[in-house]
């Protein structure tokens, strides 16, 4: 699974839960896990600059764009795995 599915699983997860305090509880560990992982400073090579750019205005388009209803049946499939 690459970074965007395990995001998108992990959203579709999350969206499934119904109790707030869980709910509660998964926001503070997510959030101690980020503040413990993240880079402040994190730098992009001219490269990476570049595609990101790229990518953010392709995702502009919206002929790029899958309807919501599309892109939960693919997580769907893989989330089953």
């Amino acid at each position: 699974m690459n970074t965007l599915e395990l995001k998108g699983g992990m959203i579709e997860l999350i969206g499934q839960v119904k109790n707030k305090e869980l709910l509660q509880h998964l926001y503070e560990i997510i959030s101690d896990v980020l503040s413990e992982t993240m880079e402040d400073d994190l730098v992009l090579s001219d490269e990476q600059e570049a595609q990101l750019d790229e990518d953010i205005t392709a995702s502009r388009n919206p002929k790029n764009l899958v309807d919501h209803e599309v892109a939960v049946k693919k997580m769907s499939k893989w989330l089953r795995k």
